[in-house]
């Protein structure tokens, strides 16, 4: 267990009221006075906020792009036993003027982690300087264990985890990797609806270096002529393409494709089903899905080699079954030939 220096046992004494003074069997964990730290990490798709607790852990507050924040203990050297743990604001040796106040009470049947509303009071009160305790209470007090998360430094580095989740790209690839836009009969530019969803694949994109390629395939409605279909398809595809390169990204990082009227989606005989197939969709392409796309074209070839070979050998059976039919056929002129040629008194067969 962690030996607190003696600066630091005075510094956790004062940080803990007279209602949770604890024996000296229970296990109390604090940075010292002087090295109390909070770092922050920044990205487009994740932000860290995290405070190291000497002999214990890492106080972590985390978010991911497209999810809610959290806070958790990680690496935990100790446990906290089963049961309710409790949280208290409790304010510095020089906070005189404030007084301990209960946050919330936690259960750590499953472990510890706070939810996003959670997350909102115990920062609250870290950034307005005043320390929280997380605490268990069990019939052992052998097992009680204490753990001190302190504000000091941390309003500084908890205003760069704010910017940064303020900041953060609010999708995943999941949620952009297949990307449908619907136009209208006759449009020749794209709508602000189908800018607005470009502009969130091109800033996905920018930020997210495991895209390899955006495929995109336009589809149109049913027209007079299968020309008429591939030329308006033709030119919405290109009217996304453009789009996304006049917005930073490279030619050779998109293909466009264009397909006329050949796969619709729905009924071409009514004005709904005709606006469903007036479509375009992107695809985003990542090593994962690349290698998705490659095992199901094997599959593909694969199903069709084994049709093929099983259509081979069964016309090749037919074939062999025709011949033995035609060569053991006896004709009425070939069995008529046979009673003359039999001999009745040897008994033996005439052969063809």
């Amino acid at each position: 267990m962690f030996l607190l220096s003696k600066p630091a046992i005075l510094s956790c004494l004062a940080m803990i009221p007279l209602s949770m003074a604890f024996s000296v069997q229970a296990q109390t964990y604090a940075s010292g006075f002087t090295d109390a730290k909070w770092s922050a990490q920044s990205g487009a798709f994740a932000c860290s906020l995290t405070h190291e607790i000497p002999a214990f852990g890492t106080a972590y507050f985390g978010q991911n792009a497209g999810s809610a924040g959290f806070f958790e203990f990680r690496g935990a050297k100790k446990a906290f036993p089963a049961g309710s743990v409790k949280l208290e604001a409790v304010p510095p040796l020089w906070r005189s003027d404030l007084a301990p106040q209960s946050l919330m009470t936690l259960s750590a049947t499953t472990g510890l982690r706070l939810n996003a509303a959670q997350l909102k009071t115990l920062a609250e009160s870290l950034e307005g300087g005043t320390n929280v305790v997380f605490s268990s209470a069990s019939a052992n007090e052998g097992s009680n264990l204490r753990v001190i998360v302190d504000a000091r430094n941390f309003a500084a580095s908890y205003a760069t985890y704010k910017r940064c989740v303020a900041n953060l790209i609010p999708y995943t690839f999941d949620q952009l990797s297949r990307t449908l836009i619907n136009y209208a009969s006759g449009a020749d530019v794209l709508s602000s609806a189908a800018k607005a969803q470009l502009d969130k694949i091109v800033r996905y994109t920018k930020a997210d270096n495991k895209v390899l390629g955006i495929l995109v395939d336009a589809h149109s409605d049913k027209h007079e002529t299968p020309e008429d279909a591939d030329r308006l398809s033709q030119q919405q595809a290109e009217l996304v393409a453009d789009y996304l390169i006049e917005k930073g990204l490279p030619a050779t990082f998109i293909t466009a494709r264009w397909h006329g009227d050949k796969f619709p989606i729905a009924d071409n005989k009514n004005a709904v089903g005709q606006a469903k197939n007036r479509r375009i969709t992107l695809r985003l392409e990542n090593e994962a899905s690349r290698k998705e796309m490659e095992r199901r074209v094997a599959a593909v070839k694969a199903a069709e080699q084994k049709a093929a070979a099983e259509q081979a050998a069964k016309a090749a059976a037919e074939a062999e079954k025709q011949a033995a039919a035609e060569a053991s056929s006896v004709t009425t002129s070939q069995l008529e030939q046979l009673v003359e040629k039999q001999n009745l008194n040897s008994g033996k067969q005439p052969s063809l």
